[in-house]
């Protein structure tokens, strides 16, 4: 019987595109394709493509490396264009009569003439204070800014079936990191950092569940740029090229990864404090730090946070444990799997 594939996780970040397939068998992920190729700077800014051929080039190189044959993909959405609250909507009505309402109340929930925007919605839990209301989590998105995406996904002879938030592909892959702290219970609340190229995100995880989630104007940009005029380096391939060879090794680094530990300790520390004083009764605790996203492949940098930061630290890696496709070992997904959280995330949507 032919395996039913399912979607393509397509990551298209401020620098580069991360195409990730998984599957599942039984209890046990796979690494089914990978690759991950560089947009050409200006192509995308402020969370907006502007050249949508060029993303769709970097889309269909990836794409032809990764060996893969599925064509049906999941993105994801990000940045200012996207506004996700959660509202109360009386229990009594059905998803048509829900929609109905949410598109007639629109305005008074969102900043953007309706026309403008794409709408979904979904019923989290009751309302804990009143029975006849249901938690629903309301998501807009401008548009233009999921049509620029899937006109670059369509470039390259793909089609977009699932439309998803970085910020629920994140805390979706956040399940994936479940057991790789030792002696931290699923009680516990684990601040999630997924350090980016512009910018961080943090999502607070408990008993599987997202508490809080932010973004951090802050990201590894700035070293990869120190270390690109540094060595000479055109571009961040050819850094990543000589890091892995051990022709730039860790005692090089050490000054500057030194440098950004500091800055990314005090953007980690300013945030945590932030959601513990404004936590209910000023004491929500904080009991572990988990750190994914490329910088982290960095050497020296975890052993600079642990000195720096007051909690617990650890690595993740969403990708721990599950075998690889021989085409996605050679394109790297063993070392670069610490970054690939939200194209792991959208993967997973795909996953039966």
């Amino acid at each position: 019987m032919r395996r039913r594939r399912g979607l393509m996780g397509v990551d298209i970040s401020a620098t580069r595109v991360k195409l990730l397939e998984l599957d599942r068998a039984g209890d046990e992920f796979r690494v089914l394709a990978y690759a991950s190729e560089a947009i050409p700077a200006g192509a995308i800014r402020n969370f907006q493509i502007l050249d949508a051929e060029a993303v769709a080039r970097a889309i269909l190189r990836a794409l032809e490396r990764s060996g893969s044959r599925t064509r049906d993909a999941a993105i994801a959405v990000s940045g200012p264009s996207v506004i996700s609250k959660t509202i109360l909507m009386p229990a009594s009505l059905d998803d048509a009569e829900m929609e109905q309402q949410i598109h007639f109340d629109a305005e008074h929930h969102i900043p953007h003439p309706i026309e403008e925007v794409n709408l979904d919605f979904q019923i989290l839990e009751p309302d804990p204070d009143n029975a006849q209301f249901n938690r629903v989590l309301l998501v807009a998105c401008r548009r233009d800014n999921i049509e620029m995406r899937t006109a670059a996904i369509e470039m390259a002879h793909m089609r977009v079936q699932l439309v998803d938030v970085e910020e629920y592909a994140l805390q979706n892959a956040c399940t994936l990191l479940a057991g790789q702290i030792e002696g931290v219970p699923d009680a516990d609340s684990i601040a999630v950092f997924d350090i980016g190229a512009d910018s961080t995100r943090l999502t607070i995880q408990r008993d599987g569940r997202s508490l809080y989630a932010r973004e951090i104007g802050f990201g590894g940009n700035a070293l990869d740029a120190s270390l690109m005029e540094r060595y000479d380096v055109q571009d961040f391939d050819a850094l990543r090229a000589r890091l892995r060879s051990g022709e730039i090794g860790a005692t090089d680094l050490a000054g500057n990864v030194r440098e950004f530990a500091e800055q990314l300790a005090v953007h980690i520390d300013r945030t945590l404090t932030f959601y513990q004083s404004a936590s209910t009764g000023g004491d929500e605790p904080i009991d572990h730090v988990v750190l994914v996203g490329g910088p982290t492949l960095y050497p020296g940098l975890y052993d600079a946070l642990i000195q720096l930061l007051p909690w617990p630290v650890s690595l993740g890696n969403p990708l721990d444990g599950m075998l690889a496709s021989a085409p996605a070992r050679r394109n790297h997904v063993d070392t670069d799997a610490p970054s690939l959280m939200v194209a792991a995330g959208l993967a997973l949507r795909g996953v039966a």
